[in-house]
C-alpha cells in the first residue's frame, strides 16, 4: 500500500496505518458526536476548531 503524507494518523490499530505515521487511503470520514460540536472531544478529528 503506498502511503498518503496529507493523512497524518497515529492510530496504529487500524488496517490502513502504514505503521510510522501516516494512512495509506487516498481519503477519510470524520465524524462527530453531537449536532453543534464545540470542542475537539465533540468529534474524531484532534485538528478540530469551532467557527464560533
Amino acid at each position: 500500500m503506498e502511503i498518503n503524507k496529507a493523512i497524518k494518523c497515529r492510530v496504529d490499530s487500524c488496517r490502513y496505518h502504514d505503521r510510522s505515521q501516516y494512512c495509506t487511503l487516498t481519503d477519510i470520514t470524520v465524524g462527530k458526536e453531537c449536532d453543534c460540536s464545540k470542542e475537539k472531544c465533540d468529534t474524531e478529528c484532534t485538528s478540530f476548531e469551532c467557527m464560533d
